[in-house]
């Protein structure tokens, strides 16, 4: 299998969970919101399995999500509370910014853990740099998903993280890429 068709695998296991919570709720149905995070949950599972079956591990950033859609879907079940299910953002960021940040202050790069295999050789200087944009990165998710989790309906909070959210994770994912594109290689074709 190539690595863009692997990358795309990937990205799809990654996904799936969201896309069957995001297949399973009916805005109509206020109630439906219990139906999706189970099925959120197990989709969860699923992919967790898909990944190890097909690239013989469960990497850092699924194990994490995984667990927290495990516990704060079951709070929000037993509780029959969505305030659970709608929190998972801002943690799962919040834990994300800690690291990274605590990792640049520490001198400690893991974004380089995790992406160095599929990232061309890069110095330490630029690990500091995407590992500090990244975590500011998710302390502005964090906030952002406290805010309107708090202030605005349910339908809005799910709207935001599809609308907004998605498109500005691809927007910043863009931005970086200037800076990445220095080190990676080009092949002249004669």
């Amino acid at each position: 299998m190539s690595d863009s068709k692997k990358q795309l695998l990937k990205i799809f296991i990654e996904v799936f969970p969201l896309v069957m919570f995001l297949y399973t709720y009916d805005a109509k149905n206020w109630e439906s919101v219990y139906l999706a995070t189970a099925v959120f949950m197990g989709a969860m599972l699923i992919s967790m399995v898909a990944s190890k079956l097909v690239f013989k591990k469960i990497g850092l950033i699924l194990w994490i999500s995984g667990f927290f859609v495990g516990v704060l879907g079951g709070l929000t079940l037993y509780f029959r509370d969505p305030m659970f299910i709608k929190m998972k953002p801002t943690i799962f960021n919040g834990l994300l910014a800690i690291t990274l940040l605590g990792g640049v202050y520490y001198k400690k790069y893991f974004l380089k853990n995790v992406f160095e295999a599929g990232f061309p050789p890069m110095p330490d200087e630029i690990w500091k740099k995407l590992s500090f944009r990244f975590g500011l990165f998710y302390v502005f998710n964090a906030g952002l998903n406290e805010v309107i989790h708090r202030n605005f309906s349910f339908e809005t909070w799910l709207e935001t993280k599809i609308w907004i959210g998605v498109p500005l994770g691809i927007l910043f994912m863009m931005a970086q890429m200037p800076m990445l594109m220095k080190y990676m290689e080009v092949d002249e074709k004669p």
